[in-house]
């Protein structure tokens, strides 16, 4: 733990990085729209209801906090592993999705009773973006 120092963290790299996170989340979801949507039962009328409430705006705010926490996360384990190149970057960034978040879905997909296409779905996402700000934070120092 001798090498984690919040102060040496570069903060714009993380910065970048959380901004990249919400564009690959809009392209994404938009890309599989109709598909997340089928999965998960939800309706373009469900959509429709949501507008003007907290319900149309709050999930955003969750996603820009948690993504700030999760790029943080492995900003430190960047650094603590001492990783600085691309390929050392990458490896930890799908360690870490595949380690944490994919298995994480998993379990709470098999529990729930969701499908292995919600699950490619929802877990997709994280992978492509761990794996990219996993590169980013560490050739960037």
């Amino acid at each position: 733990m001798d090498n984690i120092d919040f102060g040496d963290l570069n903060y714009l790299a993380i910065l970048v990085a959380v901004v990249f996170n919400q564009l690959l989340g809009a392209f994404w979801y938009g890309t599989f729209a109709k598909p997340w949507m089928a999965e998960t039962g939800m309706t373009q009328e469900d959509i429709e209801a949501m507008k003007g409430t907290p319900r149309q705006w709050y999930p955003y705010v969750i996603a820009i906090v948690l993504a700030i926490v999760f790029t943080l996360g492995l900003a430190l384990l960047v650094q603590g592993m001492e990783a600085d190149n691309a390929g050392e970057g990458l490896g930890l960034g799908v360690l870490a999705a595949v380690g944490f978040v994919v298995t994480s879905h998993g379990v709470n997909y098999a529990f729930e009773g969701r499908s292995l296409k919600l699950l490619a779905i929802n877990s997709g996402y994280p992978l492509i973006s761990y794996a990219v700000i996993g590169i980013v934070l560490a050739v960037w120092t």
